[in-house]
């Protein structure tokens, strides 16, 4: 048995398509996100440069959606190793808080 001190990420993997716009809605479980709070979606490419941030489209009390327009998508190549990792940071606070994180692949 292992055991953790601190926030463990969900983690998942976005999947990118030539072409295609980056859509996805992150559901809020367990009550609202609190009015002002801001999100942020940092990718990275394998020596932990930071390759693009993108800001989503809507933050609400339930969800946390992203429409990223392909052209901004296109900064991850096809052979590139990125891994993302999506932020919180609730108002009053100057601490992020790492929601979701995991790779970026493309599939072109």
């Amino acid at each position: 048995m292992v055991d953790y001190l601190g926030h463990r990420p969900n983690r998942y993997t976005i999947l990118l398509t030539r072409g295609a716009a980056f859509v996805q809605r992150f559901e809020v479980v367990g009550g609202p996100l609190p009015e002002g709070t801001t999100s942020w979606l940092d990718i990275y490419d394998t020596d932990d440069e930071l390759l693009t941030t993108w800001h989503p489209t809507t933050t609400g009390p339930s969800a946390v959606e992203y429409l990223i327009d392909p052209a901004h998508t296109a900064d991850i190549g096809y052979r590139t190793r990125a891994a993302y990792n999506l932020y919180l940071n609730y108002p009053g606070s100057r601490l992020p808080y790492c929601w979701f994180r995991g790779p970026v692949v493309r599939d072109d």
